[in-house]
């Protein structure tokens, strides 16, 4: 089934984007509208219905999975429109990021994308139309993988665009597929009950058998990935295999990119990181991110926030002795796999750092300082290691007071070792290295993209469409976006405030003229009530000082009235004014979308989006 409504890149990037924005359902719609201006030149002739997850959804499943995202239904029964856009949000908070080690580094995890089927068949169900529905994935980031793994494991969709996606894992999708399981576990003959098999078995093997299985999806797959984007460069790493038809773009062609870098790092270092992200991720699932740190390293993270200093120790050994034992021996057996670990990074640092200063990325000097300082955090992790083995050796004699002074001793030695650490990951979070990795980050963006796709006179800086007209021998750019807001809001404005001065006119109209005709019209009535009933009106006379009132009668009462007319009422001079300087804006508005019409005079289109952007 092939889509018809959104049929370009640079509309799918930009829709993508726009989840990213927090926006409410109708600022949503109208900026899905604005932007199909932009691009087409059109206005959009299909009605639009928003379903955003954390509003919609009732199934506690998607919630508790960390999924976000953002369904756009178009339909138009008369241009044959019925398209349905799931739009699943990339990382975004720790949540996501726990999900990321997880899913695609572990591969022991696939909630969020069972939650994105689960997003997609319940929108599915709300809209009832007649005619065939297209489904149609839209994502970056952890939503490819979360959009193309609902793909390959439900046939969520009928097709999957993503950018700068990361990419799918065969790992994840052994956990997750049976029928895949069952198909590798006869090709590789692994036992049934030892899944964790998979993870000794040749990388390049399962990347081929799973490219192989998975085939015949990978048509409706497509795919644009800048080459200098940091999820491309550990795209090569064991577990991931890309799928689809891709499109790579140099999005920065100052710097090589990372993907040689990264798949220089041998597979050795990556399988004991995987190993390491497993423990987490099978920690986690029972007691959190503390259970994780607990089954990794033994340490009860509770018991370390209550010390301050000696003292404070010695009150907390005394009163939780056993667990400060079991922690302590828990220590000496988990911190060497931990030092282990990171040895493979220090002895690969300089290899490793060397490409990053050979690529550009860094300095001779700064490579030195990140040396420098990693490896003084693998000696503050071989000291914690030293004084942990020395204090098992004094637990060993027997003595409770030599262990006592030790295990007091030692935890202030750790202690101390664990400050050391923060120093020097203060040091490398410097500003310069900060700006290295935004400089990074920014290749992971879908602005970057955007700008680097442009063609003919479009391009974009952001995610606003820039159009260059060409006077003479100079070029001039324009923001059409910027523009296209800035007529729609301005001649909103206006509209508001013709509103507002024409309430004023008629409030000026029912407050002060027609309430001096009724006052008018009250006097004129009392005035025939005491002429017509002058004997009603007898009390008069007391109240004038005629007394005695009953030898006296009122038989007549003639008012001789002079009514003045209303003075100093009229406003008309002031409003005036007011819509004068309504006028004067709205010309001025005018002015500047003509000056932008006759830069692109041979551009019908561009008087049309104007037009469009104000009935938004």
């Amino acid at each position: 089934m092939n889509e018809n409504l959104i049929s370009t890149n640079e509309m799918r990037l930009r829709l993508v984007d726009l989840e990213y924005k927090g926006l409410n359902e109708e600022d949503f719609k109208r900026s899905i509208k604005q932007i199909y201006i932009e691009e087409y030149g059109t206005q959009m002739n299909a009605n639009i219905v928003i379903f955003q997850s954390s509003t919609f959804s009732k199934i506690p499943d998607i919630k508790d999975s960390g999924y976000d995202g953002t369904a756009v239904h178009f339909y138009s029964e008369k241009e044959g429109i019925n398209e349905l856009y799931v739009i699943s949000q990339g990382t975004q908070d720790m949540k996501d990021w726990e999900y990321n080690i997880k899913a695609m580094f572990a591969g022991l995890d696939y909630a969020q994308a069972r939650a994105t089927n689960l997003f997609t068949v319940e929108v599915k169900n709300r809209i009832k139309t007649k005619s065939e529905l297209s489904v149609i994935g839209l994502s970056h980031s952890l939503a490819h993988n979360n959009n193309t793994t609902a793909h390959l494991l439900h046939d969520t969709f009928d097709k999957v665009y993503s950018v700068n996606g990361a990419q799918t894992n065969y790992y994840q999708l052994y956990y997750a597929d049976t029928d895949f399981a069952e198909e590798l576990n006869k090709r590789f003959t692994i036992p049934t009950y030892d899944q964790n098999a998979i993870y000794n078995l040749d990388p390049t093997q399962l990347q081929a058998f799973a490219t192989d299985y998975y085939a015949d999806k990978a048509d409706n797959i497509h795919q644009i990935i800048s080459l200098d984007d940091p999820l491309y460069a550990v795209s090569g790493a064991r577990g991931f295999f890309t799928l689809g038809e891709v499109e790579y773009i140099d999005t920065n062609p100052d710097y090589p990119g990372l993907r040689e870098i990264m798949d220089d790092i041998p597979d050795y270092v990556v399988q004991d990181f995987q190993g390491l992200a497993i423990q987490y991720t099978l920690a986690s699932k029972e007691g959190g991110v503390n259970a994780a740190i607990y089954d990794i390293l033994g340490a009860d993270m509770n018991l370390f926030s209550e010390i301050d200093g000696r003292w404070s120790m010695a009150k907390s050994y005394f009163t939780k002795q056993s667990e400060w034992d079991t922690m302590i021996r828990n220590l000496n057996d988990n911190i060497p796999a931990l030092v282990s670990n990171i040895q493979t990074i220090t002895s690969n640092a300089d290899v490793i750092f060397g490409r990053f200063q050979e690529a550009g990325y860094i300095t001779g000097k700064q490579k030195q300082l990140l040396v420098t300082e990693i490896t003084k955090i693998e000696n503050e992790l071989l000291g914690i290691q030293k004084t942990i083995e020395s204090n098992v050796g004094i637990r060993d004699m027997g003595d409770f007071y030599a262990q006592l002074g030790g295990d007091v001793g030692s935890i202030l030695k750790i202690i101390r070792h664990m400050d050391a650490i923060q120093e020097s990951l203060e040091t490398l979070n410097q500003e310069e290295f900060l700006e290295i990795l935004h400089r990074i980050a920014e290749s992971h963006s879908i602005q970057e993209i955007l700008e680097s796709i442009s063609a003919g006179n479009k391009s974009y800086i952001g995610t606003d469409m820039v159009l260059t007209a060409s006077k003479g021998k100079k070029e001039i750019k324009v923001n059409m976006s910027a523009a296209l807001r800035m007529y729609q809001k301005g001649t909103g404005v206006l509209q508001e405030k013709e509103f507002e001065i024409e309430k004023f006119s008629k409030a000026i109209e029912m407050e002060i003229m027609d309430a001096y005709k009724d006052e008018r019209r009250k006097v004129i009535q009392k005035i025939n009530d005491m002429e017509g009933n002058p004997r009603l009106y007898h009390n008069l006379l007391a109240k004038h000082g005629l007394y005695p009132t009953f030898t006296k009668r009122i038989t007549s009462i003639r008012v001789h009235e002079v009514l003045y007319p209303l003075e100093q009422a009229d406003l008309d001079q002031e409003l005036h004014r007011l819509r004068e300087t309504v006028e004067k804006a709205r010309l001025q508005i005018e002015n500047y979308r003509n000056a932008i019409e006759s830069l692109f005079e041979e551009d019908e289109r561009i008087g049309k989006q104007f037009d469009l952007i104000r009935g938004l």
